[in-house]
């Protein structure tokens, strides 16, 4: 009776066991493959301007080869200094204001076939018209006026900004600033510095011109300061330049 009962447990074990094999082997596709694995290879990246001025802008393309659908390939571009704007083969490149060779790097990978190539951009300074530099508002009353003539003889590129920075020195109070060009108010009592600063304070500005400046010839750019006290070595035009703008500038 004994042997009868561990034969018939032998039978049920194994009856289980070849339930559980055959349930393995209907979920099992005889017609599964593994996945392809494609190449991809970058072949060249081309930019439309090899050099250019800090701020500009250059259209960065690649040219690859892939053994799959490019649909399934994700492009990732990096600069080492500037912008990049937009995706996909195809994007554009702002260059920032640090001047020097910098680095533009695409990335292609399908999440297992990867290629990267980079190429570089030579980034130059702004050119710019200086008006002046280290020069104070020197004056009695409230009212004390830089006023310049300014002779441009060629516009490099729009827009063409006005940028200044001042310094307040040894005066105690905050200020107004006004900046006309040729009678047009652009920026109009913006308040500058600070009550009895514990130090030396440097205010920069800009504004643009363009609408004014719109080609060679000759212009004048009044930079006013309001003040409560007006004291010796109080404010301190540090520089005030056109930036995209040659010439040369005179103080009136």
């Amino acid at each position: 009776m004994k042997h009868f009962k561990l034969f018939s447990s032998w039978i049920w074990i194994l009856s289980i066991y070849l339930l559980i094999l055959i349930l393995i082997g209907c979920d099992t596709d005889p017609t599964l493959t593994p996945p392809v694995r494609h190449t991809v290879e970058i072949s060249e990246l081309s930019l439309t301007n090899q050099t250019l001025e800090a701020g500009g802008t250059a259209t960065v393309t690649v040219t690859f080869d892939y053994s799959g659908d490019a649909l399934d390939l994700i492009f990732g571009w990096e600069t080492s200094s500037g912008q990049i704007i937009g995706e996909g083969s195809s994007v554009t490149y702002v260059a920032s204001d640090t001047p020097g060779t910098h680095t533009i790097t695409l990335q292609l990978t399908d999440g297992f076939a990867t290629a990267e190539h980079a190429i570089t951009v030579e980034v130059l300074a702004q050119q710019a018209l200086l008006i002046d530099a280290d020069t104070y508002w020197v004056g009695q009353g409230e009212t004390l006026a830089l006023k310049y003539q300014v002779n441009v003889t060629q516009i490099l590129h729009q827009p063409v900004i006005l940028q200044y920075d001042i310094a307040q020195d040894e005066a105690r109070a905050g200020a107004f600033l006004n900046v006309d060009v040729d009678g047009v108010m652009l920026v109009e009592e913006e308040a500058i510095g600070e009550v009895d600063p514990p130090d030396k304070i440097i205010i920069t500005g800009e504004t643009d011109v363009s609408g004014i400046i719109t080609g060679p010839g000759t212009y004048e750019i009044t930079l006013t300061l309001v003040v409560i006290n007006a004291v010796e070595r109080g404010w301190l035009l540090q520089t005030a330049e056109l930036i995209g703008a040659e010439g040369s500038a005179i103080q009136l």
